[in-house]
């Protein structure tokens, strides 16, 4: 359970804790996930700071999951939550295999052309390893052909 003082709003909490862990790498990046659905939760979902921080979330989301599964308590997917809660489907947003319909409107924009920078460096990493295995075993003894 996330304990919050009476004095702090939740949708800022919230912006504050991704800006230290994507500025500084210092947070819980499962708190983070707990406090944007506790922001649903509230129907804080319009507010300037949510919509601040849910699209830093993902236009840095393959750092946020590398911080995620270095963290004492990595977190996957939650398949129990239902798709329209996005930020329980991180992994699937990372991999461009989300439905970019089922984003909030401000939010999808930025999927999509993140997306397709994504797929395109997915591209060149697999035809860099494939220029790699043609060259010389001397040159490359982790690659087996």
């Amino acid at each position: 359970m996330i304990l919050i003082r009476d004095n702090l709003e939740i949708d800022y909490v919230y912006y504050a804790e991704l800006e230290m862990l994507m500025k500084y790498e210092v947070g819980y990046p499962n708190l983070i996930i707990n406090l944007r659905e506790r922001v649903h939760q509230e129907g804080l979902e319009e507010s300037p700071y949510v919509i601040k921080t849910d699209r830093k979330l993902l236009q840095n989301v393959h750092k946020f999951i590398e911080l995620m599964e270095s963290s004492d308590e990595p977190l996957e997917d939650d398949q129990s939550q239902p798709i329209e809660k996005w930020w329980w489907h991180l992994h699937k947003i990372a991999k461009g295999k989300y439905p970019s319909l089922k984003l909030k409107e401000y939010l999808r924009e930025i999927y999509r052309k993140r997306r397709k920078h994504w797929k395109q460096k997915n591209k060149e990493h697999h035809l860099l390893l494939d220029s790699l295995k043609d060259k010389p075993k001397y040159l490359s003894p982790l690659w087996k052909s």
